[in-house]
């Protein structure tokens, strides 16, 4: 009995169907046709509002091109980071020049460009971790500062005017800004204080007005320094490095997902100390979530549609 045309072309047609589905699903990266599709990504961040932030903005750039992002953040200061991305913990999370100069002790420089060049070849070379592009409009370094009650009555305006009162003052400081503030505060300007109380920097400006401590050190960033009416003290002799923050990505991620550099990079030219003071003040002080305030933030830059 002769063979129908169905019996003859059919298989073979079926075949070549089910090749042409698997090969379109393998170009779309599981067939959602978004080149992150199927990659995970695991994105962390320190406590502070300004990493955290910068971490949601990550997850939302990546998420937009079809990764499969879980996002971590407030895990922990920078030591803990640190050990999660060289361990595989998290993959991708913010970190600045001037905290990786201090962690890695690595020579400082005032030039915001030598010192990213500087931490980039290093985590490249040693750690196996690659820095992508730097936010220079971005400075969130470190200062002096306390209330305006304590400016009056030691007589502060800069640092420099600490030196009248060496030995005497007690200093609370997170601790990260040990190496990042104080001891450069020492050094550059031979200042020396009567006690070094390590406390979380929020609950530094409480420590202050109560009078526990006379002095903290503060982000830049921080709005609680205008909300609180703190005075900081300027850095004539510019000791404090720059700290420009910039996504530190595995490797392995990179080699497995290149193109996650160029979904990320863009929002380096967009982020500046004023945009990210403000959108610090949206979360810390007028209680938006951290979501929402990165999603209207990127919306705004042009970086995810509306």
């Amino acid at each position: 009995m002769r063979k129908s045309w169905f019996h003859t072309f059919a298989k073979p047609l079926g075949v070549v169907l089910l090749l042409s589905v698997l090969t379109l699903a393998g170009c779309g990266g599981g067939g959602s046709g978004k080149p992150g599709s199927g990659v995970n990504v695991t994105i962390g961040s320190k406590k502070d509002a300004d990493g955290r932030l910068l971490a949601e903005m990550y997850t939302l750039l990546l998420q937009q091109q079809g990764y499969n992002v879980t996002t971590k953040l407030g895990l922990g200061d920078t030591p803990f980071l640190d050990s999660a991305i060289k361990s595989g913990a998290v993959d991708i999370y913010p970190e600045f020049t001037g905290t990786a100069q201090s962690t890695y002790k690595l020579k400082p420089s005032q030039d915001a460009h030598q010192a990213y060049t500087t931490v980039k070849d290093y985590y490249e070379q040693t750690l196996h971790l690659t820095w992508l592009d730097a936010a220079f409009g971005l400075n969130d370094s470190y200062a002096i500062c306390t209330s305006q009650g304590n400016a009056t009555k030691f007589n502060l305006k800069s640092v420099g005017d600490l030196t009248a009162q060496n030995g005497k003052l007690n200093i609370a400081s997170q601790s990260d800004g040990i190496d990042a503030a104080i001891n450069p505060v020492q050094q550059g300007y031979g200042v020396t204080f009567a006690k070094v109380t390590k406390i979380d920097e929020q609950l530094s400006f409480d420590a202050v007005k109560k009078g526990d401590v006379d002095l903290m050190v503060c982000y830049t960033t921080d709005p609680a320094i205008v909300t609180n009416s703190f005075v900081v003290l300027t850095d004539p002799k510019g000791v404090f490095p720059n700290y420009n923050p910039a996504p530190v990505v595995r490797d392995q991620l990179l080699s497995k997902s290149p193109s996650i550099k160029d979904f990320l990079n863009p929002l380096a030219a967009k982020l500046t100390t004023a945009d990210q003071v403000d959108l610090i003040k949206q979360v810390s002080v007028d209680n938006k979530t951290v979501q929402d305030v990165a999603k209207a933030y990127l919306v705004k830059q042009g970086l995810l549609p509306a």
